[in-house]
């Protein structure tokens, strides 16, 4: 096996923790927190942004940082500040501290997450790009499946509620990886004397158009990827508390379902990944775009269970599909050299949607009591990404 495949698995554990513990567990942990601290549903949709403000802020610095000590430190670096703000969420029972330290959760996410998706431009050539970051994001979805069936069955232990032994045992679980990337990770596969793995790109064709400027396509990605962060955290958010509040579920229930999307989206990122390496990246991201929108509206229009479980099918079976189209088309912009920069440049358009996102839903949830709204208005924004995906230029 090629080196190559061993650093996309210990990449796969740290997108676990970063996106499947650190993040996407939260909406399991959000009721039994709500009910702790006494939060309404604005102050929830505050404290799921409070991870994308500090996520934003750590993704700021990437670039330079990077640079300066590589991906390997800043991966290290990220999980060592994410396993600290875990340990903390689980020591408090306030808003305002919650806020804070889960602000720092979101600092070491995106300090980890954004040159561990890099490396699949140094490993890889062009041709299993893709299918690489896929596999990478599989983590995500490993995470949200473990959440969905551990937290419903967290008990109070020695003084501490549910939640956050949740809280202490998702940072057990990253200072493990941290260990494991410690001994295992390396940035390029020149330092220990290897070529990336897969087919390496023919040169251009003789009299072919040239290309759009570089920046001017990563910003067309980016509003893309901004489009994608406002509906998927509106989902990855609400989606347990509506199945909770709205559909009667109790909690044991909303985490089965919750595990379908975790399981489905296990093979979100190398399918559309996959078929990105073969009909490019524009036809990728309108197909996932696509996927996602219908999930948005089928929940959003309350038709039953079916169509509840038809929504969390294709949100899962799409889930990563995006950050895994995004991750490959960095790296085919500007070079392995450069792709932890421009991964940083569209994850930061990205992150600002993000934060948009549960706070808008949050606020239409406390306006006309249910959150049938926002996710209508995630689909319309889910159609617009089909749009503008389909005015990306195409590869030769």
């Amino acid at each position: 096996m090629h080196r190559a495949w061993v650093i996309v698995i210990l990449c796969a554990l740290v997108v676990g923790c970063c996106l499947g513990l650190a993040r996407f567990a939260f909406g399991m942990l959000l009721p039994g927190i709500s009910a702790d601290v006494g939060l309404d549903y604005a102050q929830g949709g505050l404290l799921g942004t409070s991870y994308f403000v500090g996520y934003l802020v750590m993704v700021l610095g990437v670039p330079r940082i990077v640079r300066a000590v590589g991906q390997r430190v800043m991966i290290l670096a990220g999980l060592l500040i994410l396993t600290i703000g875990m340990v903390g969420m689980a020591m408090v029972t306030r808003f305002e501290p919650l806020l804070v330290l889960y602000t720092l959760t979101g600092m070491g996410a995106g300090g980890a997450y954004v040159p561990a998706m890099s490396l699949a431009s140094s490993w890889f050539e062009a041709s299993h790009r893709g299918r690489a970051a896929g596999t990478m994001l599989a983590g995500a979805g490993i995470g949200i499946v473990l959440s969905g069936l551990l937290v419903p069955a967290l008990f109070p232990v020695a003084g501490f509620a549910g939640w956050q032994v949740g809280w202490l045992l998702f940072a057990m679980i990253a200072a493990v990886t941290l260990l494991a990337c410690l001994l295992g990770l390396r940035d390029s596969p020149a330092r220990i004397g290897l070529k990336p793995y897969g087919t390496p790109a023919p040169p251009p064709v003789a009299g072919s158009p040239p290309p759009r400027r570089g920046w001017l396509v990563l910003l067309h990605l980016g509003i893309i990827y901004a489009c994608y962060g406002i509906t998927y955290m509106v989902y990855t958010t609400f989606i347990v508390t509506t199945m909770i509040d709205e559909r009667g579920m109790d909690a044991a229930q909303a985490g089965q379902v919750w595990s379908i999307v975790g399981f489905c989206s296990i093979f979100s990122g190398a399918l559309f990944g996959g078929l990105s390496d073969r009909i490019g990246r524009r036809g990728g991201l309108m197909a996932s775009s696509l996927a996602q929108a219908l999930a948005f509206a089928l929940v959003a229009g309350g038709f039953g269970e079916v169509a509840l479980f038809a929504s969390v099918v294709c949100f899962g079976i799409s889930a990563w599909s995006v950050p895994t189209i995004m991750a490959a088309a960095a790296g085919d912009q500007v070079g392995p050299e450069r792709a932890a920069g421009a991964l940083a440049v569209i994850t930061l358009i990205f992150a600002a949607g993000q934060a948009v996102g549960p706070v808008g839903a949050g606020a239409l949830a406390e306006l006309t009591g249910r959150f049938g709204p926002g996710f209508a208005a995630s689909a319309v924004i889910a159609i617009l990404a089909v749009a503008l995906s389909a005015l990306l230029p195409t590869r030769r």
